[in-house]
């Protein structure tokens, strides 16, 4: 039975919103309800990007606790100096292991020198680990050992995440993308013209075999002569090949390096895992390589066409609760070419070499130099309660309009009993949290909170922490954003005016409980609207696999399925009036059943 929102207190009417929503969340996850996200012109500034990329170890350090987490912060002017202002909050993907208490610490330099930091390969937890990252930035000499150096110690911290998003082709492609690089074959006129490009420092790195080896010249006055390289033709499928054999090195040498670390050889493991990070950086290269070749190849050829028609969508029944592996991020984004889906991939692949790259440019260089601020978040989960069967069904069958028939409400139940938990499975997601903090510390904010979470040292800490990222409200994660933190953030938006600037959606949904900090309950109320809308279309689609034929005179003979007849029942809903916060209820609706059919066996 519905209950009238007027006779509940704020917590009260909170607690019956959040038990909903973890509840739908909960049953769509289950039921593998994915959507393709849409186009987001969301640019997080590249600091903060970069930064987030570096800070993805923490799964290494305790595998089974697998935390995600989501940066905000901005660079502050004193007059003379720049300098970083963050706060990293956690997001703990194994609700069990979740703080009791909220934990707010300083995170300060290390006191290690960079050579004891980047020769280190003990894993340590986050907030040591964000201190060696921001020591090593700070105390960079630029050289090519220290470049190795450091990239092969983030590397090594960051394996776990690397290895998943290497062999994710296996999920997404139904094809082996390297192997089909270096096997393609290109058509007669692939490329408008010949092109002569200078040879990079790292291309000579390379040995490849005589016949692989792409045709050079030299080109200038003989005492600063400069080799170039031929990109035609007649030597494109040399440079595919290229691009494949550099991806298959890499995934043997990361297959190696996982043996000897399931043997416990160390010190062997030290040496693959430097030899993982050095080809990391060899593909980083030619993918970054200002010539352009491996985006031409991907994009602007035939080779695009072999990845055509052979994707899964990330998005299989085999997936994991939370996409661990973040297959949906990989999904297929609007507008975007197979071959460009592709480039993606492997520019997923390279993020750390390029998130180094780039934060030790000059102008990274010397905020890293100056005072950083950085605080670690960590709000611990209040409860596990979620909605019950009956709850979730009453609601569904009552707002049903017109009313729903006998088989149909068998269906629904019988789905909803089978995807529905007795306690919920899932976390408040770092980013949403953050959401709702900057929400809640802008200065025109109703600093709406049930249950406060926060200590009140916490409170203060933070409002003096968050007031220079409360101007751009940027949030950097590790990975896209989920359906439901991407619809808070447009909620939000409408609500308030806060326009957050985000990765952008992947369009899957997850366990997921809101905030509670900085988010009006009108707000979750919209929020649960369009999730009960999300379910009723889940289980339209999957009713088609299982509600009988009609068999009635009148459908004999046609074409049309069960759910073209019948899902007109299911119209787009409202449970809660966005003005009034009251509870809706289709009127019309007769009196349940005592329960479904319990011989369906679906």
């Amino acid at each position: 039975m519905l209950m009238d929102s007027n006779a509940l207190d704020n917590s009260s009417e909170f607690a019956f919103v959040e038990k909903r929503i973890r509840a739908l969340t909960t049953i769509l996850a289950k039921m593998n309800y994915h959507r393709r996200a849409p186009i987001d012109h969301q640019q997080v500034p590249s600091l903060l990007r970069y930064f987030v990329n570096l800070l993805t170890p923490s799964d290494v350090f305790s595998p089974e606790v697998k935390k995600a987490i989501a940066v905000t912060g901005a660079i502050v002017h004193d007059g003379v100096n720049e300098r970083f202002q963050a706060l990293v909050v956690t997001q703990n993907l194994d609700p069990p292991s979740s703080p009791t208490e909220s934990k707010l610490e300083e995170v300060t330099k290390s006191r290690k020198s960079f050579q004891e930091i980047v020769n280190s390969h003990d894993d340590v937890p986050l907030n040591e680990y964000i201190s060696d990252i921001w020591t090593a930035l700070a105390s960079f000499e630029h050289s090519t050992d220290n470049y190795i150096a450091l990239t092969r110690f983030v590397i090594n911290r960051c394996r776990r995440k690397l290895f998943t998003r290497i062999f994710l082709y296996q999920k997404t492609w139904h094809v082996h993308v390297a192997q089909k690089l270096a096997d393609w074959a290109p058509e007669a006129n692939e490329l408008p013209e010949t092109r002569w490009l200078d040879a990079p420092h790292w291309f000579s790195l390379i040995s490849v075999l005589p016949e692989k080896e792409v045709p050079k010249r030299q080109q200038g006055p003989p005492d600063n002569q400069v080799t170039q390289l031929e990109f035609s033709n007649n030597t494109v499928h040399l440079w595919a090949w290229l691009l494949g054999r550099l991806i298959l090195n890499l995934e043997n040498h990361v297959m190696e390096a996982q043996n000897i670390e399931n043997e416990g050889d160390a010190l062997g493991f030290k040496r693959a895992m430097g030899e993982v990070s050095d080809w990391c950086t060899a593909l980083y290269c030619y993918i970054s390589w200002d010539a352009g070749v491996v985006k031409t190849l991907l994009t602007k050829t035939t080779l695009a066409l072999k990845f055509d028609g052979s994707t899964t969508g990330g998005n299989g029944r085999d997936q994991d609760l939370y996409d661990s592996d973040e297959s949906h991020d990989l999904g297929p984004e609007p507008y975007e070419s197979s071959g460009g889906r592709v480039l993606r991939y492997l520019k997923g692949i390279v993020a750390w070499n390029s998130a180094i790259s780039t934060l030790m440019k000059p102008t990274y260089c010397e905020i890293a130099r100056n005072e950083l601020s950085v605080s670690l978040l960590e709000i611990p989960q209040a409860n596990y309660d979620i909605a019950n069967l009956d709850d979730i069904y009453k609601t569904f069958i009552n707002t049903a309009s017109p009313k729903p028939s006998i088989v149909y409400k068998d269906l629904a139940r019988s789905i909803l009993q089978r995807h529905l938990p007795q306690t919920f499975p899932g976390t408040v997601h770092a980013e949403a949290t953050l959401m709702g903090l900057l929400t809640y510390f802008t200065p025109s904010s109703s600093r709406a909170a049930f249950e406060m979470p926060l200590q009140d040292d916490h409170i203060a800490a933070l409002d003096k922490l968050l007031e220079p990222a409360t101007a751009e409200n940027a949030i950097a994660v590790g990975r896209k954003c989920c359906w439901c933190c991407d619809r808070l953030r447009v909620e939000l938006q409408e609500a308030n005016g806060m326009r957050f600037k985000c990765p952008g959606s992947n369009g899957g949904i997850y366990p997921w409980s809101p905030p509670r900090v900085g988010v009006d309950i009108k707000v979750l109320q919209r929020l649960y609207n369009a999730l009960f809308q999300k379910l009723h279309d889940a289980i339209n689609e999957e009713g088609m696999y299982f509600l009988p034929w009609p068999t009635s005179d009148a459908y004999r003979g046609s074409l049309l399925s069960p759910l073209d007849i019948w899902p007109q029942q299911f119209l787009p809903i409202s449970l809660f009036d966005s003005d009034t916060g009251e509870a809706s209820v289709n009127a019309d609706a007769e009196p349940l059943e005592s329960g479904p059919n319990e011989n369906m066996g679906v």
